[in-house]
């Protein structure tokens, strides 16, 4: 790793160290009762899921069907912890990757007891496969047990492969209040909203709910043929196949 990748990393680290834990506040009964829901989920939704302990600083748990495409052992990510991942991440992402998890850890740790389990970060980055060649990433955090204090001490983290967006495309990031739908902590530039219209993800969210294009356009008072073009320019955009791709990609954004 270079020097800057190591102040980076010691500054996102810092953002953690203001969370102070005491051993008698934190119950790892809590995390045994998460295992069984957690290794279904990485079945059911097909996903890499990982649960990083905080107070110990490694992972508790990870199960993932991504590391043999991106040519990693389990034992070496759970020894090595997010520096395994971040050694073969795209040189452009990690500082985007690092300053993301430093802002979005340190607005999380800073809300009420109450609320920080209502929020999830959200956001993507590249990582070099074993064939030499990148895959995007989209990656969410969101704090699953909080110890005796409100500090948050287990991080729920669900990764998935999404469409490729081209070189050019800014990356995605953002803080989601999952109770209020609310974005929090990034603009919309920084979050990568703005790769959507506002017009588009109002249709997309719509389209979220099941309504085909009629519905749409006669929710709007638009025609038939213009939501049509804005479910192509939908698809354009966000490089998938088909609406349901383009819903499932957004709705992980919480852009929808």
């Amino acid at each position: 790793m270079t020097p800057e990748f190591e102040r980076l990393f010691s500054r996102y680290l810092s953002i953690l160290s203001l969370q102070q834990f005491d051993e008698r506040d934190i119950d790892y009964s809590h995390l045994e009762k998460h295992l069984g829901f957690l290794r279904q989920l990485a079945l059911v939704e097909n996903s890499s899921v990982a649960v990083m302990d905080l107070y110990r600083q490694r992972y508790a748990f990870l199960q993932s069907k991504f590391l043999p495409v991106i040519g990693l052992e389990l034992e070496t990510v759970m020894q090595q912890g997010p520096r395994a991942l971040f050694s073969i991440m795209h040189p452009q992402d990690i500082p985007v990757v690092l300053e993301t998890l430093q802002r979005g850890n340190g607005y999380l740790i800073g809300l009420p007891a109450a609320e920080k389990k209502e929020h999830k970060i959200i956001y993507d980055f590249r990582l070099r496969s074993a064939k030499g060649t990148y895959a995007r990433f989209i990656q969410q955090l969101l704090p699953l047990e909080l110890d005796a204090r409100g500090n948050i001490w287990l991080m729920l983290m669900l990764n998935d492969i999404v469409p490729e967006r081209g070189e050019e495309m800014p990356p995605q990031r953002s803080v989601v209040n999952m109770r209020t739908g609310k974005q929090c902590v990034f603009s919309d530039e920084e979050s990568g909203r703005t790769v959507l219209s506002k017009r588009e993800i109002e249709i997309l969210g719509m389209l979220s709910k099941g309504m085909g294009s009629k519905q749409v356009a006669d929710e709007l008072f638009l025609s038939v043929n213009t939501v049509n073009n804005h479910r192509r320019n939908i698809l354009e955009k966000t490089n998938t196949e088909n609406t349901a791709e383009a819903v499932r990609y957004a709705v992980s954004l919480g852009l929808v």
